[in-house]
């Protein structure tokens, strides 16, 4: 038996007897395969190739998954290996994508990092897909924000600033729409999204400061999630696992 048989049977053999305490969406590494949790050995090379710390180890308590490479957006997004330069331009860092470049066993393709390519990855291979409500949306709302569309490293592609079946009017100003055709699931707009519960309290509460990028919007945020009530999934834009 080769080491990479003997760990993925030892990953199916702890499936069976470790406790799956992970609920939640799993949001893998993009390119991972639809066979990945057979094929990764949690060697853990994939997370100390990201850039931005973005991929982390699943922890014991997600059974079979441990100590495989997730992604939670709310805490860091995939940069998709880009750096945004002084001029605004996203640019780079690598010729493909770091980890796929480093899988040793396939679990994760390698990808292109050109924005040709990332817009355009099969669906098994994308991370997931951003949805959009606009109930909760600042920009649909407000006309206010606008966050996710400007940050999107995809923007114009994945992320435009009105739906295709309406006509922009520079007074209605930006409604972002979601290509799914585009998008590949890295979460930057679930990560800069204003529209989250600590910001809705905090405007209350005053445990602990808003920074000046969330008090900016903190009112209307409040406004927002008080109409939507209790149970509302936040924020108002959210990376979902892919089909």
């Amino acid at each position: 038996m080769t080491r990479r048989d003997f760990l993925i049977a030892g990953g199916l053999f702890l499936t069976g007897f470790l406790p799956l305490g992970f609920s939640g969406p799993v949001l893998r590494p993009p390119g991972a395969r639809r066979d990945f949790l057979a094929r990764c050995i949690r060697c853990g090379q994939c997370i100390e190739a990201c850039p931005y710390d973005t991929l982390r180890a699943m922890d014991i308590t997600s059974g079979g998954m441990a100590h495989s490479p997730y992604i939670d957006p709310l805490r860091t997004p995939c940069y998709l290996c880009q750096q945004r330069g002084p001029d605004g331009i996203d640019r780079p860092i690598s010729e493909f994508l770091r980890c796929g470049e480093v899988c040793p066993t396939g679990a994760i393709r390698k990808i292109k990092n050109t924005k040709d390519v990332l817009a355009n990855v099969p669906e098994d291979m994308k991370i997931g897909i951003s949805v959009l409500n606009r109930d909760l949306c600042l920009a649909w709302q407000y006309d206010s924000c606008g966050e996710c569309y400007y940050n999107c490293p995809l923007k114009d592609r994945a992320l435009r600033d009105f739906p295709p079946d309406m006509i922009f009017s520079e007074s209605t100003g930006i409604r972002p729409w979601v290509d799914p055709r585009h998008c590949i699931g890295c979460g930057m707009c679930n990560y800069v999204c204003p529209v989250k519960e600590h910001v809705a309290s905090e405007v209350m509460e005053r445990s602990h400061k808003l920074s000046l990028f969330e008090a900016r919007y903190a009112a209307m945020v409040r406004n927002l999630v008080g109409r939507a009530g209790p149970g509302v999934k936040l924020p108002a834009i959210r990376v979902t696992v892919r089909p």
